[in-house]
């Protein structure tokens, strides 16, 4: 699934499977948010100065919480070979390596507008921060499996972790006076990261183990109608001692300096070290062990004819400010080379959204497979949330 609808299998437009090698090549870029246009990370994105309208414009469309953003890069190479398990000939092994960077974020619109308006509009009022919540991770698998011919696999991987860094907050306000100079806040919230030295590709800062499988079945074995349920990357890491972590429960409340002798302003120390010490802000240096951003989902095929099919999907991913999301996909077969599909979702980390997918085979060795979640992302930076699918398949 790859974290998109992708068509279905097709007998007619698939590779055939006597193939006994197959390589699949796939490559994912998924972003989504509820109420964020796509006008505010594209303009962030390529360094454009954000005038107040654009700014406005964003402010204007947010809840007062539960707003959401969330994105998803993902690479894989995977080498099915030939059957040899004598009887259990449907049953063939797999070898896969993957890179994956996946972040989630909840916040509020006070949040928002503190961050690109400043606190000047919260005079005399107290700005609501929380729920809150995100997490950004980057990891590569490797892992060896058997897979089915009818779609059903069991993979298990070996996890190097990268980077993370995740926050939640349960309880946060801040309260700014009406003459600006007495500024009071709570926190009620944690913070973990990996090693903050570096987060480049040859860094390792975790390790850990995952596992992923698919069960796809028919209530009977003349049933046309296939059901399938799985998990992907269902593991954990465990991060290097060089992590760090903090946890607060604190009330901050700031009236300003006071300077009591104008001559001894030299013994006036106000650097780095010394604001970490009295706001309490050093970290604890440990290791730490944390569930990876795993993914369920459940879906059913139907045959509505000989050429249409009909597919649904629940699916559902361990990240802040990702919701179950619905998907429902019709989808055709073309002549003996194609299928085409069109989608409609709704959840996630976003609303509504409308994709299409297609794939076609060159030849009889090569599949091809393009899919987007949000068509209507490629017409106007006012819609919310783009992505791409792109798989190759070569079967020798």
């Amino acid at each position: 699934m790859h974290g998109q609808v992708v068509l279905p299998s097709d007998p007619t437009v698939d590779l055939n499977p006597g193939f006994r090698n197959a390589i699949a090549v796939t490559g994912l870029f998924d972003h989504n948010a509820n109420t964020v246009y796509n006008e505010l990370p594209l303009a962030i994105l390529r360094g454009e100065f954000l005038d107040r309208d654009l700014r406005e414009r964003s402010s204007g469309a947010l809840r007062a919480k539960g707003n959401s953003v969330g994105e998803l890069i993902q690479a894989r190479l995977q080498w099915t070979g030939a059957s040899c398990w004598g009887d259990r000939s449907d049953w063939r092994p797999l070898v896969s390596i993957a890179h994956h960077e996946q972040s989630g974020l909840s916040f509020t619109a006070d949040q928002f507008d503190l961050a690109f308006f400043g606190n000047a509009a919260f005079e005399g009022l107290t700005a609501s921060l929380s729920p809150s919540g995100y997490e950004q991770i980057r990891y590569e698998t490797v892992g060896a499996g058997v897979q089915h011919t009818k779609g059903s696999y069991l993979r298990f991987d070996l996890v190097r972790g990268l980077s993370l860094a995740a926050v939640n907050v349960d309880y946060a306000s801040l309260y700014t006076g009406e003459d600006g100079q007495v500024i009071r806040s709570s926190l009620l919230g944690d913070y973990v990261a990996s090693d903050t030295a570096g987060y480049d590709l040859s860094r390792t800062n975790g390790l850990g183990a995952a596992i992923s499988g698919r069960w796809s079945f028919t209530t009977r074995p003349a049933e046309k109608t296939r059901f399938s349920i799985g998990v992907e990357d269902l593991g954990l890491v465990a991060w290097n001692e060089r992590s760090v972590a903090i946890s607060k429960d604190t009330l901050i409340r700031y009236e300003g300096l006071r300077v009591y002798d104008l001559f001894a302003l030299d013994a006036v120390i106000v650097n780095e070290s010394t604001v970490l010490d009295t706001f309490g802000l050093r970290y604890d240096h440990g290791s730490v062990t944390r569930l990876l951003p795993f993914r369920v989902f459940a879906d059913v095929v139907v045959p509505v004819s000989e050429d249409w099919r009909l597919s649904v999907l629940a699916e559902h991913r361990h990240l802040p400010g990702y919701l179950p999301q619905l998907t429902a996909q019709g989808s055709r077969v073309i002549g003996r080379r194609t299928m085409l599909g069109a989608a409609l979702g709704y959840g996630g980390f976003g609303g509504l959204r409308a994709g299409l997918s297609m794939k076609h085979r060159f030849g009889e060795h090569v599949l091809m497979t393009l899919s987007t979640p949000q068509v209507p992302a490629y017409f106007t930076g006012r819609a919310r949330g783009v992505g791409l699918f792109v798989g190759i398949d070569y079967g020798f």
